[in-house]
């Protein structure tokens, strides 16, 4: 009898758990992508990052079909159809067992739940396998109970790893027969020019992104504890676009940093192994605070906040025309490129749900419908530091200066210049806050908020909590 099995954010043929156990039986395997517009617009996924993901599925789609696999489309109406539409296809194919790499939102689990039901109806097993290097359930406090801060989490995950968790599985093994033909991959238009032109930046495949990691690790990775901060440097590994879509796993970027560096406090190697594991840590989170992945505060009280939501305040930071040069150049890079260097996340969120006062969840959509690397645990989980409403967040009166972030990590204005090439003519001492004369020379607009007065109020409307 034949297998079936599921992709769902591990788009790749190497340490793919549930795809190469789904392979040993050799008797005929069916590879499964669901094809569901209405489940991207639920969790507000960027078209930038559904065209790379099936560019991406292209490239397996031809790899499958040498190891005698084929990959079947399918497009459920709406997510809770999911269910129905896979156990109809392994009715189809007669498949006895079911394969899928677990994902841990709510609605995933949710769905997997279901699936699992219907499929032992009908006499089908489930197999599921971790998507996380470590099972969330293996990792607890002293107590008993599951951490909530990030550096025990990360002590626990260091104790925790061994050889046997590192263990990265082949691509899968060649069928004997074939079970029928490829489906076409989907045609999903980018109607955005800027999207377009986004889109050249990054090469697809498992291929692109180990060279991608080799480069990091040959030429990056020793000044990264310090240079990682400067956003107008390449000094980070732009691996997220490929994290995120599960093209290149954790657990081999990991295996392969400890194949040649020691895990040492201080260094670069350590701060990057650090990155890994806060991803791991939002997955954690979301697995055992479920209301996380629902989009509610971690912090229930914090559900309480007074928000302004003030619409002009918002489209402008949307548009990168809020009179601060750092956050506009922040918002210009993501429109341009999809991506987001990391202290510019940090800057613009705090701007958004402190300065502003506006709800962090809005600047959260905003940011997953425009990065090509969105991941929802990740994406939420800093959101909610930077609003101070979350886990291990920023204290509520931590308000991040604009003005002087900018000044520490773009000195020279390089980057503002790059984003904001109005402003490019400016010294790098006028650059980080032109004087009003310079705004209306060089038509940048006025600051559409006060930076003194809007902390306080962001203080008080928190304080009051």
């Amino acid at each position: 009898m034949a297998n079936l099995y599921i992709f769902s954010n591990d788009l790749r043929l190497e340490d793919n758990a549930a795809l190469y156990n789904a392979s040993l039986d050799k008797n005929g395997l069916e590879a499964l992508f669901l094809f569901n517009e209405k489940k991207w617009q639920l969790h507000y996924e960027s078209s930038l990052k559904i065209r790379f993901q099936l560019n991406n599925l292209e490239i397996i789609k031809k790899k499958l079909n040498t190891l005698n696999i084929n990959l079947r489309i399918l497009s459920p109406r709406k997510f809770d159809d999911e269910p129905q539409s896979i156990l109809e296809e392994a009715l189809k194919i007669n498949a006895s067992k079911v394969f899928i790499n677990s994902e841990y939102g709510v609605d995933e689990r949710r769905r997997d739940a279901n699936l699992k039901k219907l499929l032992n109806h009908n006499g089908i097993d489930l197999h599921e396998f971790d998507s996380s290097i470590i099972n969330p359930n293996k990792i607890f406090t002293g107590a008993g109970t599951y951490f909530k801060v990030f550096t025990p989490y990360s002590r626990s995950f260091r104790e925790e790893l061994n050889e046997d968790y590192l263990q990265c599985f082949p691509e899968p093994i060649k069928q004997k027969t074939k079970i029928g033909e490829s489906d076409e991959i989907p045609n999903f238009e980018l109607g955005d020019v800027l999207k377009k032109n986004a889109l050249k930046l990054y090469e697809p495949g498992e291929k692109a992104a180990k060279e991608i990691l080799e480069n990091f690790f040959k030429n990056k990775i020793s000044d990264y504890k310090v240079a990682r901060d400067f956003p107008a440097q390449d000094s980070t590994s732009k691996l997220s676009v490929y994290l995120s879509s599960g093209i290149i796993s954790a657990k081999t970027c990991v295996s392969k940093l400890l194949e040649v560096s020691e895990d040492s406090p201080g260094t670069g190697e350590y701060s990057w192994f650090n990155e890994i594991i806060w991803r791991e840590f939002y997955k954690y989170i979301i697995f055992h605070y479920p209301r996380v992945s629902m989009r509610k505060s971690f912090n229930e009280k914090y559900d309480q906040v007074q928000w302004r939501n003030n619409e002009e305040d918002f489209i402008a930071w949307t548009k990168g025309e809020t009179g601060f040069p750092i956050i506009d150049a922040a918002i210009k890079q993501l429109l341009n490129t999809g991506w987001m260097h990391n202290r510019l996340r940090m800057i613009v969120a705090m701007f958004l749900s402190k300065n502003l006062l506006i709800d962090w969840k809005r600047g959260e959509e905003f940011f997953m419908q425009n990065l090509i690397d969105g991941d929802h645990a990740s994406n939420v989980g800093g959101w909610q530091w930077s609003a101070s409403t979350g886990v291990d967040a920023a204290p509520y009166f931590r308000i991040f200066n604009p003005i002087t972030q900018s000044e520490k990590f773009d000195k020279e204005g390089l980057f503002l210049k790059h984003y904001l090439p109005n402003l490019k003519s400016l010294s790098s001492k006028e650059i980080h806050n032109p004087d009003t004369k310079l705004r209306k020379e060089f038509n940048y607009p006025m600051p559409i908020t006060d930076l003194s007065s809007s902390r306080k109020r962001a203080i008080e409307v928190f304080s009051k909590i």
